[in-house]
């Protein structure tokens, strides 16, 4: 539904107000919007009321810079208009962004057009706290029915159990689904009578993990003494830790609060709450949402105690539907037939109003089994009243699209049509109709899920091409291609037809003058553009290549695929027109000349490409080599150097004015329009994505295009790697990135956005084993470091003189050394710690790492597990784990649940799929390969310590692994080491392996995932992802009497979005223990040869 003029001005008004001033009326005016945008659709009714008393309304020009890098994260934002840029992502209207609960922003946020937004102050959509009721209110809700072991049934009202069960059990054990805890079935090791408690080896603090005294994990013979184990000071202050976090490892059971109120005291908040949990149940499959939803209005919650408790007698009347929540039944047929049932099953009455009477006994087979019920009338009713809801549409005789009338509230605000199924072409055709307020993201779910329908998306496409040219339509469909390229853009990347789509499409913008749209629409493509890896073999250097490429850093440009022949290697490998070389054999190509380029496309046999998508650009490229035929000759950017100051500059657009002296040079503030199109240089430059041209380097070496006055100074005694600025401005985008006339301050670079992040720290040493910390980024490359290690050393001869080497020691003390090609990158990713980096004179023959020096550097490397921090070692996980996670596209969860072959894969999801697994037994191989018990017990303790920090860090996944590690045979049947193990410890492990309780549908690990205090980013256990989506798929029909059901895509694009939405925030390891006073975990922690090797041998699992 879209806001008429009046409606949005009275909306826009009552935000404008400040939050005292607020009538009750104008509170209304705001829920009511704030209710009908489904970016809040997760959101319960107080939280949204809570919202109302102090959104606030905020209007930005383009090029605005919303928050910077390391500011504190206050606000997050819902934007009604305009779009903005988060480092890789632009957001149109209708979506929400810069959501942190604390800490500081890892990135720019800038309005890349006139932009309207609302702004929610952090918090003020209320917390948990704001969900607890007190006793009288608790108790006035219940209403639910429990069944003694005599089969009578008794109803559980107000008062009839004054037992506290107003607040929840503080041990966490009695966290059980009924008011009486049963025994859990799990590994639980014997406790270890009159033990102390175990020392630790784990430190808390960076410089222990590599630095751990030999007499405390040396080689030391301990078979020979008692084993006993004493706690140091700084152990048991770290103990005192983990239980202040082992505190809260549980929430509060909604889903049993929300059954066991009375029916008619639900509220929508209730009914959203067990839909969520209803839909992955197999007695619902095939249901349409309202009726689901119509069944958890009057649902009647039952427990039963004990097993062997007689449900239904034979020949007993029916008058209820019982769908089972925990536990089992056992129904024995009288033709001596056992059948049993298990939770999500269903039995009883059918939607009939006869009477019905049951054929056969039903028994519970455990205790504590749960059911929901439903009354035959209640039950008949509901499904017989779909027909009624439902609207047919017809085309020449035939249903083509059928659609169900729906109220998500009891309000009657939000109501409409919704579509369940229709045909493909049917589908296609709702694109450019009304939306309707109870369906807001029909489009989305569309351009997820129609590939599973549709074995084109040309079919899309056409459709897409042919309606642009209706002017009431042009908008609406400009709109979908560019959530098209947003939200999918590996659609396009491996499909010539669809990469020719774009390029029609673009020509279509140019020619209606829709410059702002096709603005959009080039960095949206930039943006979401992925590196591909590719693999050519030449049987010799002379071998042709197959493929031209056109650029080089003297035109501005980095290099790009011109041509590939039809059918050759290349063109089957995927390297296709308009792919930019990104490196090749781990040379960086992103500011190389094109002759250097040539030469190593020639001179190597084989050749390791990256290469993304990068048309737009490549046809700028290629339109300034049309300008270049023209005006005779090529267009080398003019390099002018300031007074005082080595960065070289390239000319910038005529427009520009430069200061005549110092005094009229003035420092170029961060609002003002120029300022915002530099950070826009900047942010683009830093997602690596080439709209703007880099400027070249130069060939005759890196002093041209850094700072040397910053260099191995006092101030800043590492080196910065440092970003040049653009050469030469796209014209594609004139609006975004030409500058107004402005005086710009040369002297101040980081004013200009010249730097990158430094986000790594290598170590260069000299044959004299003198050594110098460097700070990198990934894209610095051997010849940048060459350069910062010459004047960090302050050595004389020029950088040219010098060379990067790489020398490594294997276990065997052999040592080898070799030269680093100048334009390699990625050099922190590369060393390992049995290597290291070496500046070696070119000129003179000297041996780098000696004898001694290598079995010292071996020494190094060997580093144990106990050595390791760890909140360090749960940090480094849950950053590795969410980069993969993270790298997910939601396609790729469609192609995998439908088995479909597409051009991407599921590469990404099939690789954090398997962590779960190396994880596990890397866990077990850890205790294994120690022969002594107490270390074996240590190296328990520490992992059973990992995994608490993992679920600080919310990442569940890695925290499943461990405990699963843990509960392997091998390592579960090692008595002597669990024995040692203090009990303190085995009750953490208790407690941790509580969180993933199976029973009812793991509702506690549910709980406290959905927790309102659970904010992204989390690593949820993808085991259960993979389920609830699998139940989606086989649990529904894909087709309905002909139709495509796309009632079930909903729910499976609905499901994803919800994955996806675990990844919307960075991974900051500042706020990974945010409560803790401690060092913060690093960026990045090197490869540890200690976690190599695992039980299964072909898996190698390293950090």
């Amino acid at each position: 539904m879209k806001m008429t003029g009046a409606m949005e001005t009275s909306f826009k008004l009552a935000l404008k107000k400040p939050p005292p001033l607020r009538t009750a009326e104008d509170l209304h005016t705001i829920y009511c919007h704030l209710y009908h945008m489904d970016v809040l659709s997760h959101l319960r009714e107080h939280q949204l009321r809570s919202m109302c008393t102090s959104a606030r309304y905020e209007r930005h020009e383009a090029h605005h810079i919303l928050f910077y890098p390391d500011s504190i994260a206050t606000s997050w934002y819902i934007l009604l208009s305009g779009s903005v840029f988060v480092k890789e992502h632009m957001y149109l209207a209708r979506c929400c962004f810069g959501k942190q609960l604390e800490g500081r922003r890892g990135c720019e946020c800038i309005t890349l057009e006139p932009s309207e937004m609302i702004v929610v102050d952090n918090g003020s959509e209320g917390d948990d706290g704001f969900l607890q009721r007190d006793g009288s209110q608790r108790r006035s809700r219940r209403r639910f029915r429990r069944v003694n072991p005599r089969g009578e049934r008794e109803l559980i009202t107000d008062g009839q159990e004054p037992t506290g069960y107003n607040t929840l059990p503080a041990d966490l054990n009695k966290m059980h689904l009924t008011d009486h805890a049963h025994q859990q079935v799990m590994h639980m090791p014997p406790s270890q009578s009159g033990c102390s408690i175990a020392s630790d080896s784990g430190s808390s603090s960076l410089s222990d993990i590599y630095q751990a005294t030999e007499s405390e994990l040396g080689d030391v013979d301990l078979s020979g003494l008692p084993e006993a184990a004493v706690d140091s000071e700084e152990e048991e202050e770290e103990d005192e830790d983990l239980e202040r976090a082992s505190d809260t490892l549980l929430g509060r059971d909604l889903v049993r609060e929300c059954l066991e109120k009375d029916p008619a005291d639900r509220n929508d908040d209730d009914i959203e709450q067990l839909l969520e949990f209803m839909h992955q149940l197999p007695a619902f499959a095939n249901m349409t949402m309202s009726v689901r939803r119509d069944l958890c209005s009057v649902m009647v919650f039952e427990v039963v105690e004990q097993a062997g408790t007689v449900v239904l007698h034979d020949k007993q009347e029916l008058d209820l539907w019982y769908v089972i929540l925990n536990g089992a039944v056992e129904i024995s047929h009288p033709e001596a037939r056992v059948e049993t049932l298990c939770m999500g099953n269903s039995f009883g009455i059918s939607p009939s109003l006869d009477k019905q009477h049951m054929h056969g006994e039903v028994r519970t087979k455990g205790d504590d089994c749960q059911f929901v019920c439903v009354a035959q009338e209640d039950y008949w009713r509901i499904l017989n009243h779909v027909e009624k809801n439902t609207h047919k549409v017809e085309e020449e005789g035939e249903i083509v699209m059928v659609k169900e009338h729906r109220e998500l509230d009891r309000s009657g605000t939000r109501k409409g049509h919704i579509v369940i199924k229709g045909t493909p072409e049917r589908l296609i055709m709702h694109l450019v109709e009304e939306p309707s307020v109870v369906d807001p993201t029909y489009i989305e779910d569309f351009l997820l899920t129609y590939r599973t329908f549709l074995s084109n998306p040309m079919e899309v496409g056409k459709k897409l091409l042919e309606w642009f040219h209706v002017d009431s339509l042009r908008d609406t469909v400009t709109r979908i291609v560019l959530l098209w390229v947003n939200n999918h853009f590996n659609d396009f990347e491996g499909d010539p037809a669809m990469t020719h789509f774009l390029e029609d499409f673009e020509k279509h913008l140019e020619t209606a003058k829709m410059k702002g749209h096709l603005r959009l629409l080039n960095i949206a493509c930039a943006a979401k553009a992925k590196w591909r890896q590719i693999t050519l073999q030449k049987a010799s250097r002379e071998s042709p290549l197959y493929f031209s490429v056109q650029g080089g850093s003297e035109r501005g440009f980095g290099i790009f695929v011109e041509s590939v022949e039809v059918g050759s290697k290349a063109a089957e490998a995927g390297l296709k027109r308009g792919d930019q070389i990104m490196e090749i054999n781990g040379q960086n190509f992103e500011n190389i000349s094109f002759s250097k380029a040539v030469d190593i496309l020639r001179n190597n046999t084989h050749l390791s490409l990256t290469a993304k998508t990068n048309i737009f650009v490549f046809k700028e490229l290629l339109s300034r080599i049309v300008h270049e035929k023209k005006n005779g000759g090529l267009h080398i950017p003019k390099i002018q150097e300031k007074k005082g100051n080595r960065f070289s500059i390239a000319d910038l657009p005529g427009d520009m004015e430069f200061p005549s002296d110092h005094k009229s040079t003035r420092k170029m503030k961060a609002n003002t329009v120029s300022g915002g199109r530099n950070k826009i240089r900047k942010m683009l430059e830093k997602t690596r994505f080439s709209i703007l041209p880099p400027k070249p380097f130069s060939d005759g070496g890196v002093g041209q295009s850094q700072d040397d006055s910053i260099v191995g100074t006092k101030q800043c005694r590492h080196s910065v790697a440092i970003m040049p600025i653009p050469g030469n401005l796209s014209s594609s985008s004139p609006d975004l990135l030409h500058p107004a006339t402005s005086v710009l301050d040369f002297s101040n670079p980081a004013a200009l956005g010249l730097y990158y992040i430094p986000d790594q720290v290598i170590r260069v040493f000299k044959a004299d084993q003198q050594s110098c910390y460097i700070i990198i980024s990934k894209d610095t490359t051997a010849k940048d470091v060459v350069a910062h290690a010459v004047n960090e050393f302050g050595l004389l001869p020029a950088p040219e003189t010098y060379s990067l080497c790489e020398v490594s020691v294997s276990p065997e003390e052999v040592i080898k050394q070799r030269r680093l090609p100048d334009q390699l990158s990625k050099l922190a990713d590369r060393i390992q710690l049995n290597g290291r980096y070496y500046l070696k004179n070119n000129m003179e023959t000297e041996t780098l790492c000696s004898d001694e020096d290598a079995q010292d550097l071996l020494r190094e490397s060997q580093i144990s597990l106990l050595q390791l921090s760890t909140m360090e070692v749960a940090a480094q996980l849950s950053m590795r784990d969410f980069e993969l996670f993270r790298n997910i596209e939601s396609t790729e969860y469609v192609d995998d649940l439908f088995k479909l072959d597409s051009s991407v894969g599921s590469g990404n999801l099939k690789q954090f799929e398997e962590v779960i697994n190396q994880e596990t037994f890397w866990v077990a191989t850890e205790i294994l390969k120690e022969p002594n018990a107490l270390k074996r017990m240590k190296t328990i303790k520490h992992f059973i310590k990992i995994a608490l920090h993992c679920r600080e860090c919310k990442n569940f996944n890695s925290m499943f692994a461990i405990i699963s590690g843990l509960n392997l045979a091998p390592v579960a049947r090692l008595r002597s080491s669990w024995e040692k193990l203090p009990s303190k410890y085995e009750k953490l492990f208790g407690d941790l392996q509580d969180v993933f309780d199976p029973s009812r549908n793991m509702a506690k690990y549910r709980n406290v995932l959905s927790s309102q205090s659970m904010q992204p980013p989390i690593i949820p256990l993808f085991p259960v992802v993979k389920k609830d989506l699998t139940f989606l798929h086989e649990g529904n029909d894909s087709s309905v009497d002909g139709l495509v059901n796309f009632e079930k895509l909903r729910m499976i694009a609905k499901e994803i979005r919800h994955v996806v939405r675990l990844t919307s925030a960075n991974m900051d390891p500042a706020l990974m223990f945010r409560q803790r006073s401690v060092v913060v975990p690093s960026q990045r922690l090197s490869s540890c040869g200690g976690f190599k090797g695992t039980v299964h041998p072909t898996i190698d699992f390293s950090l």
